[in-house]
């Protein structure tokens, strides 16, 4: 694990993996939306983000970003509002209660 990111119980679970750098946005992990690629490399762009790390952990609606250290709040928040969180279906209980 990389040690720019804290490291966290595996309570949530990573969905994917975006490395910024100065020439692009790599997928380290996991399948994010292209669309989604595509506007973090456009904020990056905007807001002159050289480089860091932006991880989904989660899923579904418990699905949450986490950003490295270095990672500017106006550009945390740019991509949080082109972010939209994956969608699974939700858990499905345990074995059904008989009497």
């Amino acid at each position: 694990m990389n040690n720019t990111l804290r490291p966290m119980l595996s309570r949530f679970q990573s969905v994917y993996r975006l490395e910024i750098s100065s020439r692009a946005v790599y997928i380290k992990h996991g399948n994010p939306p292209q669309g989604f690629v595509t506007a973090v490399a456009d904020v990056a762009r905007l807001h002159g983000i050289d480089s860091g790390l932006i991880e989904c952990l989660g899923r579904g609606s418990s699905a949450r970003l986490r950003f490295s250290r270095g990672f500017p709040e106006r550009g945390r928040q740019a991509i949080r509002n082109v972010w939209t969180p994956p969608n699974t279906p939700p858990p499905r209980g345990g074995r059904r209660a008989r009497g």
